[in-house]
């Protein structure tokens, strides 16, 4: 299922090809540079608000319409002792490619309130008629998650993709931290590669800025990842586009809409 895997990250704008190993089987849910900025102390401002929902479309190859995808950000809540914010991430293969390949995957990231380091990374999979549920722990989890050791400042990629939000990227031009997606532990980079870009997307017309991510590991047989995300310059800084080149081809998420 790495293809499946693929577009679902992508769908929910969580970074191409983090999560592409198999699940482990489960139930259903109910229903002279500069140096690099990696402080997982240092409180983020906010962008978006509880409530905000993205609607996305995702194209693969020559399939425009392969998948779509909703992000939320669901009420701030008490996460075991912390206050936390949850985010969460549906995608679903559409018509004609669900012909061949059935998936209906939700993610939900559970993390810091300040930092947006993660606490809880969870994935509940329906691929192919085959379902899954896995909840990790990083920190501050709930008693029956599968506890990961993981390094300081580690984010889930939901968690990842709204901490780039926070960022002021006229002062703040690179970042970096880990992430953990489920499998693997990578390492993101992600710099300013333009300040205004012009992005004509289903939403509409974007002035954006243009962020270039790299995904790399340590692990052997893991290639490094190049990412392209296009934030809206306004006060929400919205992801209106992303696109990723990956060795099963090119996968583009495009805003459609916003709540």
């Amino acid at each position: 299922m790495r293809l499946a895997r693929l577009i679902s990250l992508v769908s929910a704008l969580a970074f191409a090809g983090l999560g592409i190993g198999s699940p482990a089987p489960g139930g259903k849910r109910p229903a002279g540079r500069k140096p690099l900025a990696s402080s997982p102390s240092r409180k983020a401002a906010a962008p978006f608000r509880v409530g905000e929902k993205l609607f996305y479309q995702i194209g693969w190859m020559n399939l425009p319409e392969a998948a779509t995808a909703e992000l939320a950000v669901e009420p701030r809540r008490n996460f075991y002792g912390h206050p936390a914010r949850h985010f969460r991430a549906v995608a679903h293969t559409e018509d004609p490619l669900r012909m061949l390949m059935i998936v209906d995957d939700q993610f939900d990231s559970y993390c810091d309130a300040s930092t947006l380091v993660t606490f809880q990374y969870e994935m509940y999979l329906e691929e192919q008629g085959k379902h899954s549920v896995r909840q990790f722990a990083l920190d501050h989890g709930s008693p029956g998650a599968e506890r990961i050791p993981a390094p300081a400042g580690t984010r889930d990629p939901l968690a990842a993709l709204y901490r780039l939000r926070t960022v002021d990227w006229r002062r703040t031009p690179r970042l970096a931290f880990p992430v953990y997606d489920g499998k693997h532990f990578y390492q993101m980079a992600a710099q300013l590669a333009a300040a205004h870009d012009s992005v004509l997307v289903p939403a509409g017309h974007f002035d954006a800025s243009r962020i270039a991510i790299q995904v790399f590991s340590r692990e052997a047989g893991i290639a490094p990842m190049q990412l392209t995300l296009w934030l809206a310059n306004n006060p929400s800084r919205t992801p209106v586009e992303v696109d990723a080149n990956v060795s099963v081809g090119t996968v583009k998420g495009e805003l459609m809409q916003v709540e």
